[in-house]
């Protein structure tokens, strides 16, 4: 099953070529994500949060459509989309989007980026989408397959330390069992020269970006 979350971040557009299956996806608003559900005229399975963003009218009116509210106290440990990660693995969510997670403030556009790396999320299809742009990360060994159109961009960034083992087909540039070390700029604004890009890493997390444009 798959999850799609929306989170309290800046959703300037729908992302493209992203279609939403209101019978068979699950929809979760991270507390005032549920702004961007309303805004979509979509109406969402659940609510996450301490609801701290989201009107109390809001509430009320979602209590009187029978939508599950899953309220959190204030002072807690996890932000309100890493709850709402969390109550869709709970519900055994296999494939997981997270939408209007950027741009809000710097501190949580950095923290909802690297949610990707939880070790919840390790064996879990997770992915932000941000317009036309699309961020996953590879955790320990691993492959994964993206798609796009030739010229558009692709940049991996490593996290936590060394990535070993990077190969990478189907770009400008390719990899062959390469290490990138954390802070190095050598896998950025890379470009699609195949419609199909395959990334396989050995060991390390790495964070991969897609712009869809170009």
């Amino acid at each position: 099953m798959r999850a799609v979350i929306f989170a309290n971040g800046i959703m300037k557009s729908w992302p493209p070529d992203f279609h939403l299956s209101l019978e068979e996806d699950l929809i979760i608003a991270a507390d005032g994500g549920y702004s961007h559900c309303k805004r979509w005229n979509l109406k969402p399975h659940l609510i996450v949060g301490d609801m701290d963003s989201i009107m109390e009218s809001d509430l009320a009116a979602l209590e009187e459509t029978r939508v599950r509210i899953l309220r959190f106290p204030a002072q807690k440990d996890e932000t309100d989309l890493e709850l709402a990660i969390q109550a869709a693995i709970d519900r055994q969510a296999t494939e997981i989007v997270v939408l209007g997670a950027l741009g809000q403030r710097w501190d949580m556009t950095l923290s909802n980026v690297l949610i990707l790396t939880i070790p919840l999320l390790q064996h879990v299809d997770a992915r932000i989408l941000d317009g036309p742009h699309e961020f996953v990360c590879l955790q320990g060994s691993g492959k994964i397959n993206l798609y796009g159109d030739v010229g558009h961009h692709l940049s991996l960034i490593p996290l936590g330390g060394p990535i070993t083992g990077v190969s990478l087909l189907g770009t400008a540039y390719s990899l062959d069992k390469a290490t990138l070390p954390m802070g190095t700029s050598r896998g950025i604004s890379n470009s699609f020269r195949e419609k199909r890009v395959e990334v396989e890493i050995e060991a390390g997390q790495l964070l991969i970006v897609i712009s869809r444009v170009g």
